[in-house]
């Protein structure tokens, strides 16, 4: 058995080493062909217009820097194309960032997210020097040419941004263009990686194609947008102001008025005030893209007799409050004609207007979330998942304005494996198909260490950018790159995961006892783990990346056994590596020391 992963691990390596070496894709030289680069020289500048964006700017930098380092080439940056220093065979050669005449099409908008690169032949007229291409890489202005430019660093050259700490760059001595015509865009209007790295690195996010974080961001990447607020009714109107002297703003619930649940809808004094407390919110919080107005996260809703009223009319708790956020979106519009207003379609209110009763507005953005679907399978594909299939398709009849909060993660369990990786893209695929505006995927975005949190935010943010991607391929992708010597076994780990959800249902509320972590998993899981820890002794981070995966295991292990895991040394294992990596681990609120606690277990004790 170890001699079979010995060898898997070995071709493993060698097939990353050669792709190392051949760039992100292999292409015959053409003969008498000036290279892009070559023993650590080149022919080519990087050229940018005079009125070049600071994204666009950024990109002919960042494409500078990575040549460099994957070639030992250093390309000049140009600025402004009147003087370039060519004439007919004198060799030199360009790279064009950024749109201008010589590109053949009109102007992109600047918001345009999509990009094109293209080579274009260039013969000398003399015979005196070889023949190339230049390169031409435009899009938008804000951010499509620098997206251009970081997916031909990817597609053609072979980097990939892994992490926020990690990039793989190759080492490549020659790489001649080949002929290139290559446009994108983006399926989904906003994308948004709500994970812990995703939201704290703007310069990840920029790399892999992400346009949202959760709070706008002006950076030298362009401006990341964001939709301002979650949950804001306590924001707008909150009690510790106005519950002494406004108790008739709060819910009423059993016949008192409520402090801590939602807002009395039918309240038009209350209605006012929100609208002016939003306004001024919107005044101090400039350039979002959408601003939220929307229930607070408990079920407190109110039962006085005029909400009730409105509940009736309007065919439930969902109609109820459309009609309260419709007058806000139609205040606010007067003053603020641009600018979106958005609401939760979530528990109570998931389920869409009944046909004739109400509508979004034009500038409402109806937030409709998934969180009790059946994440293992596809949505559209899963029986537990067709009331969820049909709310979606009821919003979509009534707005075009259908923003998705998706969840790919346990919150009550962070480290336990959660195979939800082949449902991500025929999910993004059934939004974008169906005309969501966009996606926020949320996991752990509130510990640095989850369940293959690594793989799993930057697969997901691959995914939003396209969705028709192969997610198997890119899994591979990764842990090759990332595990090195551990990566064989990683993968066949990875896989026994997906595997396990192909007959098991799992939601956000998976326990560890469920039944897709039982029969012979644990056993199987264990030994590849074993195999991977061994593999990868001799590299240490290597070692601390495969650990973090190891950690799921155990983790798995304490949960389902605590007494044996205790016994066996697991618990002792699994303290070592929390102690040796400096990142917090949180379960359901509680640190892991919380667990270890209930065993009597000192996070210092080894045995």
């Amino acid at each position: 058995m170890k001699e079979k992963r010995l060898i898997v691990a070995i071709i493993t390596l060698a097939v990353v080493l050669v792709s190392a070496q051949a760039g992100g894709r292999v292409h015959k030289a053409e003969a008498a062909v000036a290279p892009l680069f070559d023993g650590g020289r080149s022919a080519y500048s990087i050229v940018l217009a005079a009125d070049a964006s600071e994204s666009e700017r950024t990109a002919a930098k960042e494409m500078q820097q990575y040549i460099l380092q994957m070639s030992g080439a250093r390309l000049p940056v140009i600025t402004g194309h009147d003087s370039l220093p060519r004439a007919a065979g004198d060799g030199h050669h360009y790279i064009f960032v950024g749109w201008h005449e010589a590109c053949g099409e009109p102007r992109p908008d600047a918001a345009d997210e999509g990009y094109t690169y293209r080579t274009v032949e260039t013969k000398p007229t003399d015979g005196s020097s070889a023949s190339g291409y230049d390169l031409h890489i435009f899009g938008g202005s804000e951010r499509g040419t620098m997206y251009g430019v970081f997916a031909f660093l990817e597609r053609e050259l072979g980097i990939h941004w892994l992490t926020a700490s990690y990039t793989f760059v190759p080492n490549v001595m020659k790489y001649t263009l080949p002929r290139l015509d290559h446009s994108e865009r983006p399926v989904l209007r906003q994308r948004l990686d709500f994970n812990y790295e995703a939201l704290r690195h703007h310069n990840w996010a920029a790399h892999n194609l992400l346009n949202n974080l959760s709070r706008l961001w002006r950076t030298r990447f362009g401006t990341f947008s964001a939709f301002w607020g979650i949950h804001t009714f306590e924001r707008l109107v909150p009690p510790s102001k106005y519950f002494a002297e406004h108790p008739e703003y709060f819910s009423l619930l059993k016949g008192r008025r409520s402090d801590r649940a939602q807002l009395c809808l039918s309240n038009d004094d209350m209605r006012r005030e929100l609208t002016a407390n939003l306004k001024t919110a919107i005044s101090e919080n400039p350039g979002y893209w959408c601003y939220d107005v929307s229930q607070n996260d408990n079920d407190g809703n109110c039962e006085c007799q005029d909400c009730m009223a409105l509940v009736e009319r309007y065919g439930g708790r969902t109609g109820a409050l459309l009609w309260f956020v419709n007058q806000v979106a139609d205040e606010i519009a007067i003053d603020f004609p641009d600018v979106y207003i958005g609401t939760f379609a979530y528990h109570t209110t998931r389920q869409a207007p009944r046909p004739g009763t109400i509508t979004p507005a034009p500038n409402v953005v109806i937030r409709l979330c998934d969180i009790e679907c059946c994440m293992a399978h596809p949505i559209a594909e899963c029986t537990e998942n067709r009331s969820f299939l049909d709310d979606l398709n009821g919003w979509l009849r009534v707005t075009p304005n259908v923003y998705i909060w998706d969840y790919a993660n346990s919150f009550y369990h962070y480290l336990l494996p959660f195979p939800n990786y082949r449902a991500l893209a025929a999910n993004y695929r059934l939004f974008a198909e169906a005309g969501a505006i966009g996606v926020m995927e949320e996991g752990a975005h509130d510990a640095p260490w989850s369940e293959f949190s690594e793989l799993k935010q930057w697969m997901v943010a691959r995914l939003l950018w396209n969705p028709y991607q192969d997610t198997d391929s890119l899994a591979s992708l990764f842990i090759g790159h990332y595990y090195g010597a551990a990566a064989a076994y990683v993968q066949d780990y990875f896989d026994l995961c997906q595997r396990r959800a192909a007959d098991n249902h799992l939601t956000l509320k998976v326990k560890p006892d469920s039944p897709i972590y039982g029969g012979t998993f644990i056993t199987e899981a264990q030994d590849l783990i074993d195999g991977a820890l061994e593999a990868a002794a001799d590299d240490g981070e290597t070692l601390r990346r495969t650990k973090r995966v190891a950690a799921q295991v155990y983790y798995l292990r304490l949960r389902r056994d605590p007494r044996q895991a205790l016994a066996d040394g697991t618990v002792a294992k699994l303290i070592e590596i929390i102690e040796a990596d400096s990142t917090i681990v949180r379960e359901n609120g509680f640190t892991l020391q919380t667990v270890l606690d209930e065993l009597g277990v000192s996070a210092r004790r080894r045995r």
